[in-house]
């Protein structure tokens, strides 16, 4: 059974092994730290070995493929303006949807959670639309996606590299009507710690909060920055609480355990298309730095060259060279992040001390970055911003 068949700390949340049990004898139960593991029911486990056939860390095998890369913005400015980077995946989605397909991604739950869920309409793509900063529960989307795909319905599946390739794993065979994008992640950081972050501003705010933004372009896109927006109409851009959770993020402080040695990092993929900020676009085309978001989309397949062709009406791109921009932006594409050293503290004390209180014994900011976090509406107002940011790499 899969819990004797890999190390807890390998173990990627996937749900691959939830999906093929032929007796629901697997649930994905939360740790101490806030992810799901898979745990055997061992009354109604036959032995059947299906869980440990489509696990992808136990039976992982590396691809040569011929990646391309090219650097897109959709043509659609509000959907650019709403999406993280340049919209490259609503523009894919918008065609799948068009040929009556399904698209699949990571979506906010009404309390905020992160899941995987499924869409046929155009106007729900907003839901996709963002970076989530939070491991996506994955559930039975797999199971959802098989079932659309043998009846011969287009299915667009996006997650991250370690999720695809356990539905890759669950599906076990090629299906032509199957497109599926990764993303370049650094890692998937605790939904428990993002549930204890939302309440710490639902009680300081004494409203509720209405909307997520992890990449707010109010100051544009080299500037992006976390958002909140309560039902009370007030938004929040600023404050070194609201910062708190992508700083724990990026101090590598609440990542799964998994993602600090990921099998997955590398440049071929199994997926046919990878998706990353492309920040340095100045250095493939100038013309196209307008900092309001442009998306590096690498191509894996030959299904994914064909979708590239079939949405270049609704897009401007560039042909960029793949080492350089895995160099410029996309480093983590191949770069687990290390492990922080008070990582288990951090976790041990997230049990008992504020946010704020986390924040100052974990996270301790100087003056002058305090000081610059308050001017920064100014800053923008000013035109100076994106020349501050640019000066201070």
């Amino acid at each position: 059974m899969i819990e004797s068949a890999i190390e807890k700390k390998d173990c990627t949340g996937c749900s691959a092994c939830l999906n093929v049990c032929p007796n629901s004898s697997i649930n994905m139960i939360e740790d101490n730290e806030g992810f799901l593991y898979p745990t055997v029911t061992k009354a109604s486990c036959t032995n059947c070995g299906k869980c440990i056939r489509v696990c992808p860390v136990v039976n992982y095998n590396k691809i040569e493929e011929n990646t391309q890369a090219f650097a897109v913005q959709i043509l659609d400015e509000r959907i650019r303006t709403e999406s993280t980077s340049g919209g490259a995946f609503t523009a894919i989605a918008s065609l799948i949807l068009s040929k009556n397909g399904v698209v699949f991604g990571a979506s906010f739950s009404t309390v905020h959670n992160v899941v995987h869920t499924y869409v046929e309409k155009e106007e729900d793509l907003i839901k996709f639309r963002g970076s989530k900063y939070v491991q996506s529960t994955i559930g039975l989307s797999f199971m959802q996606a098989k079932e659309f795909l043998v009846a011969g319905k287009l299915v667009c599946f996006s997650g991250t590299p370690c999720q695809i390739e356990g539905l890759l794993k669950y599906l076990g065979k090629i299906y032509s009507n199957l497109i599926t994008i990764d993303f370049v992640c650094r890692g998937v950081p605790s939904p428990k710690i993002w549930r204890t972050y939302l309440d710490f501003h639902v009680q300081k705010a004494k409203n509720e909060i209405t909307s997520v933004h992890f990449r707010n372009k109010r100051f544009g896109y080299s500037a992006s920055t976390m958002a909140l927006h309560f039902k009370n109409r007030k938004w929040l851009y600023n404050g070194s609480d609201l910062q708190f959770y992508k700083r724990a993020f990026f101090y590598n402080l609440i990542s799964r355990p998994s993602c600090h040695n990921c099998q997955f990092k590398t440049i071929e993929r199994k997926s046919d298309l990878t998706l990353f900020d492309c920040w340095q676009i100045k250095e493939f085309d100038r013309d196209m730095d307008d900092d309001k978001g442009t998306t590096m989309m690498l191509i894996h397949s030959e299904n994914g060259l064909r979708i590239f062709n079939q949405i270049k009406p609704k897009i401007r791109f560039c042909k960029a060279d793949v080492n350089e921009a895995i160099r410029l932006d996309g480093k983590m594409a191949l770069k687990c992040p290390p492990v922080n050293s008070r990582r288990k503290e951090f976790f041990e004390d997230s049990e008992m001390l504020s946010i704020n209180q986390l924040a100052k014994r974990y996270l301790p900011q100087s003056a002058t970055k305090r000081i610059f976090e308050i001017l920064r509406p100014l800053f923008y107002n000013l035109g100076l911003l994106k020349k501050i940011l640019q000066f201070s790499k």
